[in-house]
């Protein structure tokens, strides 16, 4: 005897339910640019899925100027645009653990950013 209804019902039940959530976040997935795919770098109190590793590199002249500090910013940006293209080609919607770091070698500056591309799970109940 069963309290809380049929088993075979609640798994229907779950199933269909899982089904559901799992077409909503494939909605909000059309459309979706790199803008949005967020980035931490830390870990992330929701529920995910880790995807793949990303990486994004950047090699150019060093540069000296005043505004140095700006075009060392305008770097690191790109390479955050790379690294989020990268996880949205993956099918992820987010990154965590995101490294960047930067060499000088002679005259040259070396970037480099990594991080997990992952899928965040949006659920609404």
């Amino acid at each position: 005897m069963t309290f809380f209804g049929n088993n075979d019902k609640r798994a229907v039940r779950d199933k269909n339910r899982e089904e559901y959530v799992s077409e909503q976040n494939d909605q909000k997935r059309i459309g979706e640019t790199w803008e949005n795919v967020q980035v931490s770098t830390g870990g992330i109190n929701v529920n995910h899925d880790v995807l793949t590793v990303v990486f994004a590199k950047s090699v150019r002249q060093k540069m000296e100027s005043d505004d140095e500090a700006i075009l060392e910013t305008a770097g690191f940006e790109n390479l955050l645009k790379e690294l989020q293209q990268k996880a949205l080609d993956v099918g992820g919607n987010g990154i965590i653990h995101c490294n960047f770091t930067e060499h000088f070698v002679d005259n040259r500056v070396y970037q480099l950013a990594y991080g997990t591309a992952v899928n965040i799970k949006i659920t609404r109940f």
